[in-house]
C-alpha cells in the first residue's frame, strides 16, 4: 500500500512538472503586445529637404520646442530653428521662417540601420511634412507621399503625423466625403517605407470623431 502512495504521488509530482513546463513555454511563445502611438517627437527640416504643402484653412496647435533622440543622434527644433547632431558633431542647422513643429519622430522605420527623421509641423496654414535618411555620412531627402485620390476626399485640416508599430500614420479630418459612411470624422493613412525608399499605403481608416 506504501508503495502505491508512494507511486501515485510520483506520477502527481511528474504532471505537476509538466504543467509548469508547458505553461512556461506558452509564456515564451506569447508575442509581447507593444503599441507605439503618438510618442519622442521629431524636428524639422525645409529647404533642401522635400516637403508636402497641403492647403488648410483650420491650424492645429503646434509647440515651438520639440526635441527626440535614437542611438547617437539628437534632433531638436525650437523657434523654428532644425538642429541635427551625431555624437555632438552638428550635421544640420537650419531655420524655417514661420515652422512650428507639431510633430518629430526619429526611427529606424525601414530597418536598414540609417536612421529616418520624420518632421511635421506647420508653416502659417501650410501642414508640412520633411523627412530624411542619414546613410554613408549624409542626409538624404526623402519625398513623403502627398494626400491623393481617395484619401484626399473631403480633407479638412487638423493633420497629425506619428508612429504605430511598423507603420508611420498621417490622420487628418475630413467631412462630406461621398464614399464615407462618416459624414464627419478622422482619416488614417497608414504607409510602410521600404529599404529601398518607396511608400506603400498598406490601410485607411475612418474613425468616428469625438465631440469635444
Amino acid at each position: 500500500m506504501a508503495k502505491l502512495f508512494k507511486f501515485f504521488l510520483f506520477v502527481l509530482l511528474l504532471g505537476f512538472l509538466a504543467y509548469i513546463f508547458v505553461y512556461i513555454s506558452e509564456l515564451d511563445n506569447t508575442p509581447e503586445n507593444t503599441e507605439v502611438t503618438d510618442m519622442d517627437v521629431v524636428k524639422a527640416y525645409g529647404d533642401s529637404l522635400a516637403l508636402i504643402a497641403v492647403d488648410d484653412t483650420i491650424s492645429k496647435p503646434a509647440t515651438s520646442s520639440l526635441s527626440s533622440a535614437f542611438e547617437d543622434f539628437t534632433v531638436s527644433v525650437e523657434s523654428g530653428v532644425i538642429h541635427i547632431e551625431k555624437s555632438h558633431a552638428v550635421l544640420l542647422d537650419n531655420k524655417i521662417a514661420d515652422f512650428k513643429a507639431s510633430t518629430v519622430l526619429a526611427t529606424d522605420l525601414n530597418g536598414n540601420a540609417a536612421p529616418e527623421f520624420w518632421v511635421a509641423g506647420y508653416q502659417g496654414k501650410n501642414y508640412r511634412i520633411l523627412a530624411f535618411e542619414y546613410e554613408y555620412g549624409k542626409l538624404k531627402s526623402i519625398r513623403f507621399p502627398a494626400i491623393m485620390g481617395r484619401q484626399r476626399l473631403g480633407y479638412s485640416g487638423y493633420d497629425s503625423l506619428y508612429l504605430e508599430k511598423a507603420a508611420i500614420v498621417h490622420s487628418f479630418d475630413f467631412e462630406n466625403d461621398p464614399y464615407s459612411d462618416l459624414g464627419v470624422g478622422i482619416r488614417l493613412c497608414y504607409y510602410k517605407y521600404g529599404v529601398d525608399g518607396s511608400f506603400v499605403l498598406s490601410k485607411t481608416l475612418d474613425l468616428e470623431k469625438e465631440d469635444e
